[in-house]
């Protein structure tokens, strides 16, 4: 039986923190040279969200704080449906786009910190627009949940049901044994590091108002950018490795980047496994990639290089910064390209995908089933950083990838269907699913907008933006028919 009461109280809590939001960005606008379409374009918006969240907080003044795990799945699903939907109101409202569906995907591009766009001119747009592109990565990279745990711990029941609701794959470490405490010691990091990429940034020759929104695309791993052409309008080699640096950092599980820089207990740090196969698959993509544009295309070395690194970093932690069209590159770099965008960076980090610690789970599991051939009667124990991988772990494992997979299939039908190339549907499938933002292809490719696309792709690409930010599980279980029946 769900406890609805307590739904609608967290959903109408949760909804605070985007009324919030949604005011910051009517400050700026106001304070920035009168704007006044943005008492329309964030108005309206404020007054919806934050009425919804007093309707919702007082229809559920009186529930017990009984929350159960369907319960959670459920906060988690409606609460990032309704921000979407609330989040589309400012591109709308300011003419920005006149397609709902194109509003649609830009707000949950932004909050699943996809980064992909399809508006057509980024640069033209007003201070308080861009603030909200940003800011709606900056709070979808740790979660809205998770946020809010972090901000306004009990926001009703159990904090562990709900965050475990959002982050299925997540792997935060013990840090403490209260997850609001945990949540607001990674907060810090979060905004450690933000503060750190705004100050380089700034450093680098960023205006301040384009060092803070790119440091909030940046740790998000989100790629929304103030220009339409991203980092390359810079144009400027030391940035493109600031950027390349933080973007790495940002990939890394949160909870060691606290015990790196908070604890100070580097060997602890780097005896991790995942991190450590995380770097080397980067750094062996950027040198595969460095290769290529140095000997077929023969860019001088350090260009090569910078671009190597800089192009892995970006679709490997899914920020989705471009400084070049890679679609000019030898195809082989596609091939590199497409891996990144599925093994992706470090679980506990604000990164898409599939996660290297299920990959490295993968790979433990192939090499005990060669040994267990040889030795039938061994006991061979699978562990990751001395965590055993248990039975159930690798049942759940095994469900995720085959719905990752399946859900790319089914899509690359869809995209086929509704007349894109091969390579277009390919690319536009796990770029989709996984977060990344630039896609392999032609049709949309590094550097095109997506609103060459139809409604219909839109919507499709949106849901599956969120699937993949929820790690499929969250936005899938509301449609078992189970679900609902009670317990």
């Amino acid at each position: 039986m769900f406890n609805f009461p307590l739904i609608s109280k967290a959903v109408g809590m949760l909804l605070f923190l985007e009324t919030g939001m949604l005011l910051l960005c009517l400050g700026v606008g106001i304070a920035d040279a009168g704007y006044d379409a943005d008492l329309l374009t964030f108005g309206v918006p404020v007054g919806v969200s934050a009425l919804l969240g007093f309707l919702l907080r007082h229809f559920g003044r009186r529930a017990e704080n009984r929350l159960s795990r369907r319960d959670g799945y459920l906060i988690v699903a409606l609460t990032w449906v309704t921000f979407s939907l609330i989040g589309t109101l400012p591109f709308l409202l300011s003419g920005a786009t006149p397609r709902l569906a194109a509003a649609i995907f830009e707000t949950v591009s932004g909050f699943t910190t996809t980064g992909a766009t399809c508006l057509p001119e980024i640069d033209p747009l007003p201070q308080s627009l861009l603030l909200w592109r940003s800011l709606t990565h900056w709070i979808g990279g740790m979660g809205i949940v998770f946020f809010t745990i972090a901000v306004l711990p009990h926001i009703g029941g159990s904090d562990l049901k709900l965050f475990t609701a959002e982050s299925t794959g997540l792997r935060t470490g013990k840090l403490h044994p209260r997850i609001s405490t945990t949540a607001r010691w990674l907060l810090s990091v979060y905004l450690f590091l933000t503060i750190s990429c705004t100050s380089a940034y700034f450093l680098c020759g960023m205006s301040f108002g384009d060092a803070v929104n790119h440091a909030l695309s940046t740790v998000s791993t989100g790629g929304f950018s103030t220009h339409s052409a991203s980092i390359a309008h810079y144009q400027s080699p030391l940035l493109q490795w600031v950027t390349t640096v933080f973007m790495l950092l940002s990939g890394v599980n949160f909870a060691l980047t606290y015990l790196l820089f908070i604890k100070r207990r580097v060997k602890d740090v780097f005896r991790d496994e995942e991190l450590r196969f995380y770097l080397r698959f980067y750094f062996s993509a950027s040198l595969a990639i460095s290769a290529t544009l140095f000997f077929v295309h023969h860019l001088p070395l350090e260009n090569a290089l910078r671009s190597g690194f800089f192009t892995v970093a970006s679709i490997q932690t899914t920020t989705g910064f471009t400084d070049e069209n890679f679609m000019l590159w030898h195809p082989v770099t596609w091939v590199v390209l497409l891996l990144c965008s599925f093994v992706c960076a470090c679980s506990g980090s604000t990164s898409g995908g599939v996660k290297c610690v299920r990959i490295l789970m993968v790979w433990k599991m192939i090499r005990s089933e060669l040994r267990q051939m040889l030795h039938p009667h061994a006991v061979i124990p699978l562990r990751i950083q001395h965590s055993l991988i248990t039975p159930r772990m690798g049942r759940t494992l095994l469900v995720f990838l085959s719905l990752y997979v399946l859900l790319v299939i089914l899509s690359i039908f869809f995209f086929l269907l509704s007349g894109l190339p091969a390579l277009d549907a390919v690319g536009l499938s796990f770029t989709s699913i996984g977060n990344v933002g630039p896609a392999i292809g032609y049709t949309v490719g590094a550097l095109g907008t997506w609103d060459v696309l139809s409604d219909a792709q839109l919507v499709w690409s949106s849901l599956l933006m969120l699937a993949g930010r929820l790690e499929i599980f969250c936005l899938l279980l509301p449609f078992v028919p189970g679900f609902w029946k009670d317990e």
